[in-house]
C-alpha cells in the first residue's frame, strides 16, 4: 500500500456525492477520497496505480462489478475500505519495501488472505495482520467488504519504543491472526470505530490542527500495540514506573551544567519551561527531593570529587566550596559531614594520612 497513495487517491466524488456530504475546510489535514464503479478494470486500475502493484484474478468471465474503494487519512496512515462485488482474488505483487502494515477485517461478509502459502480467514470477529513485502492474495466473496487499518511500521516501532522507555531493534512483528472477540479485540474495534467517525467528520479537530492529528495518530498506534499480540506485548502490559516528566529532566541537566552558578527556584523553573510550583511538585513526586535539594546534592558531590583530587598544599576547602556554588562555609561543612561522614578538611587531607 503506497505511502503516497493519498496524494492522488482514486477520483474525486461526483457532484451528487459532494451534495450529500458536508465539505471539509480547505486546510484539512485529512484526505477523504471515494470511488464507486461497476467496471472491474477501472477498480483494478485504481488499486494498481494508487495503492500498490496488484492484479485481479477471477474464475468467471466478464468485467461487471459493483465496487467501491474509499480512503480516509494520510498517505502512510488511515482506514481503507474496499468492495469488489463479485468473487475475485486480488493478488498483491511482491513489494521490496516492508515498512507498512495492514490490519484487515470484514465490514461485511467474510474473506481470506493467503500469506506464505498459508490461508488466514477474516470476518467481523477475526482479523489478519501482515506487513508489506512478499506476494499476498486477498480473496473477496461477492458480499465481502473489507476494512483495512494501515500504518507505517517505522512509526509503530517508534511508538512501541516510547512506551517501553528504550529503543528496540527493527520492527514490531505481530501475530498474523487477531481474535476480535477478546476484551482487547473489542477495545480496539471501539477505538477503530471512533477513528472512522473522526476521520469522516469534516469539522473534527484533526482536520484543523497538525498537533491534534499527531495525538490522534499516537492514540491509534498505542491502541494497536496494546490490543494485538507481538514480541513486546508482555513488556508493554507489565506494570511500569511512571516516566519522569521532561521538565524535571531538563532542570536536572541544567543543574548539572550550571551547579556553580547562583541559581534560584525561579531560575530553574524558567529553564525547565514550567511554573515553580509544577517543578517543585515534579521533583517531589518523581525524585523525592526538592529542586533546590537536588542542586545542593550535585554541589556536594562535585565538591567531594574536587576535594579528593585536590592538592592540599595548593587549594583550600573554602576555595573548593566557593567554586562549587557554596556561599556559606559553615552550612557547607555541616551538609558535607552529614552526607559523607567526615569534614571537608579531612577529605582534603586524606592523601597526607595515607
Amino acid at each position: 500500500m503506497s505511502r503516497h497513495m493519498a496524494a492522488a487517491m482514486l477520483r474525486k466524488p461526483n457532484d451528487k456525492d459532494q451534495a450529500e456530504q458536508p465539505q471539509a475546510p480547505q486546510n484539512s489535514q485529512i484526505i477523504d477520497e471515494v470511488l464507486h464503479s461497476k467496471r472491474l478494470d477501472e477498480l483494478e486500475h485504481a488499486l494498481n496505480v494508487q495503492v500498490s502493484p496488484q492484479r485481479f484474478r477471477s474464475s468467471s468471465a466478464g468485467d461487471h462489478a459493483n465496487g467501491m474503494l474509499a480512503f480516509r487519512g494520510q498517505g502512510y496512515f488511515g482506514i481503507f475500505r474496499a468492495r469488489i462485488g463479485r468473487n475475485i482474488d486480488v493478488v498483491l505483487e511482491p513489494d521490496e519495501a516492508d515498512d507498512r502494515i495492514a490490519f484487515v477485517m470484514s465490514a461485511s461478509g467474510t474473506g481470506e488472505v493467503l500469506l506464505n502459502r498459508h490461508m488466514y480467514s477474516h470476518s467481523a470477529d477475526q482479523a489478519v495482520i501482515f506487513p508489506s513485502g512478499p506476494e499476498r492474495i486477498v480473496r473477496f466473496a461477492q458480499d465481502t467488504e473489507v476494512k483495512v487499518f494501515m500504518a507505517d511500521r517505522v512509526k509503530m516501532a517508534e511508538c512501541c519504543a516510547k512506551l517501553l522507555g528504550h529503543d528496540i531493534p527493527g520492527f514490531v512483528n505481530f501475530d498474523i491472526s487477531a481474535d476480535l472477540e477478546t476484551a482487547s479485540g473489542r477495545s480496539w474495534l471501539r477505538l477503530l470505530s471512533y477513528a472512522e467517525a473522526e476521520l469522516a467528520d469534516p469539522h473534527a479537530f484533526i482536520r484543523q490542527s497538525p498537533v491534534a492529528w499527531r495525538q490522534f495518530e499516537q492514540q491509534l498506534l498505542t491502541g494497536f500495540l496494546l490490543s494485538h499480540q507481538h514480541g513486546y506485548s508482555q513488556a508493554l502490559l507489565a506494570p511500569q514506573a511512571a516516566a519522569v516528566p521532561f521538565y524535571v529532566k531538563r532542570a536536572e541537566a541544567y543543574i548539572e551544567a550550571h551547579f556553580a552558578e547562583p541559581l534560584s527556584l525561579a531560575d530553574l523553573a524558567a529553564q525547565a519551561g514550567v511554573s515553580a510550583r509544577s517543578l517543585q511538585n515534579g521533583f517531589q513526586n518523581f525524585r523525592n527531593i526538592t529542586p533546590m535539594g537536588f542542586l545542593r546534592s550535585v554541589r556536594l558531590r562535585r565538591a567531594h570529587e574536587a576535594l579528593l583530587s585536590a592538592d592540599p598544599a595548593v587549594v583550600t576547602v573554602t576555595q573548593i566550596a566557593s567554586a562549587c556554588g557554596f556561599t556559606h562555609l559553615g552550612e557547607f561543612g555541616t551538609a558535607y559531614r552529614r552526607v559523607f561522614g567526615v569534614t571537608p578538611g579531612q577529605t582534603l587531607q586524606k592523601k597526607l594520612r595515607l
